[in-house]
């Protein structure tokens, strides 16, 4: 299982809830991570997920073409064409957001792009968006989770990123639950990666033995819980 630091943006600066690392700046954060051994990066412009404005795309891109570890850009992506410019920016993939699965014909075309990634924002076992054209959103809003998996599966997506809305961010712990009733639902076709909740290493081992194929973290790390060095140790 690959650990993956989350490097979440606003307005230029690191924003997590609580205003933990709110005077860091990311380029210094991203450094640090990759010092520890991070071979991977988990880059969000939440500007773009909450209000449509990639604003923190020029200093996100500049980690991505300056670090050592592989970049993937998350944050409000659901378009081919911010796909595309994402890798010529230097990022090694992305993240679509689930409001894509609001447009079949898109999700098909997406199965096909390069190290692409689709969410599945849940709440409650529904889809959540956060992100994406008004349109799409409203029509991916409220879909089952394990239907959007099985969509996704069907249409040819290989890997989807899990995350449980109502944990992230508040040290719920993973979402090992929702990972299962997906899994269960698609069979072997798909990886599965996931973030949100982890609260320590003991989330860390658990997420490996149930087989993740990688683990985004971003307030652990911040708050010095563990390190990326310990994070890896422990599923290795």
């Amino acid at each position: 299982m690959v650990i993956i630091p989350s490097i979440d943006v606003r307005d230029g600066r690191l924003a997590y809830r609580g205003d933990v690392g709110a005077d860091q700046h990311p380029q210094d954060v991203a450094a640090r991570y990759v010092a520890d051994g991070a071979e991977e990066l988990h880059l969000v412009d939440l500007d773009a997920a909450e209000r449509g404005e990639p604003l923190n795309f020029a200093i996100l891109g500049e980690i991505a073409r300056n670090t050592r570890a592989r970049c993937r850009l998350a944050g409000g992506l659901a378009s081919l064409e911010r796909a595309r410019a994402a890798q010529d920016a230097g990022f090694a993939g992305v993240l679509f957001s689930s409001a894509v699965f609001g447009d079949e014909t898109l999700l098909r075309k997406i199965a096909r792009f390069p190290d692409a990634i689709v969410e599945i924002e849940a709440r409650g076992g529904k889809l959540a968006p956060r992100g994406g054209p008004a349109d799409l959103v409203m029509y991916a809003a409220g879909m089952d989770a394990v239907t959007a998996a099985k969509t996704a599966s069907l249409r040819g997506v290989k890997d989807v990123y899990v995350i449980d809305l109502s944990t992230e961010g508040r040290m719920g712990g993973p979402a090992l639950v929702l990972l299962e009733q997906l899994r269960r639902a698609t069979g072997d076709g798909v990886a599965f990666h996931t973030g949100g909740g982890v609260r320590g290493l003991d989330d860390v081992r658990a997420l490996a033995a149930w087989g993740a194929a990688s683990v985004v973290i971003g307030r652990a790390f911040l708050d010095g819980t563990f390190t990326v060095a310990e994070a890896k140790a422990a599923c290795a």
